[in-house]
């Protein structure tokens, strides 16, 4: 948690639709302080965690939509792992492929969000009980 009492949540998805929505519905419904940060490429995240090391990084599983050699998300979430052990990672991913979602969670991402109609509500749910989590670990 940074020094003004806010968390700090990266969000990373290469459709900057989603960026915008995610961060929009986060920012009003989110039930703690936050400050929210976007990135179109996990590579520019990656850096950015050199300097500021987010409480929480909702990641997209497939980061390849506007630069082909972009790395996935899973690349990307094992180096905030390794970064920041104590980042929780949340990958969201249109794929609902159960051998997908468990090789991430085995990667050290803390949950697997479907990209569906019910995503942004799960989202919310899933950070509000980190953030709670956090909050009381203190």
């Amino acid at each position: 948690m940074t020094t003004t009492g806010n968390y700090k949540i990266f969000l990373v998805d290469d459709d900057v639709k989603t960026l915008i929505m995610f961060k929009h519905n986060l920012d009003r419904r989110l039930s703690f302080p936050v400050t929210i940060n976007v990135f179109a490429y996990g590579e520019n995240c990656l850096d950015r965690m050199q300097e500021d090391k987010p409480d929480i990084v909702v990641l997209d599983y497939y980061l390849n939509a506007i630069r082909e050699n972009a790395q996935t998300g899973l690349e990307v979430l094992r180096q905030i792992k390794e970064l920041s052990p104590e980042t929780q990672v949340i990958m969201i991913s249109g794929q609902e492929d159960m051998e997908t979602a468990i090789e991430c969670i085995r990667n050290g991402a803390y949950d697997y969000i479907i990209k569906n109609e019910k995503a942004m509500q799960r989202l919310e749910l899933v950070i509000n009980k980190i953030l709670y989590e956090t909050q009381n670990k203190k």
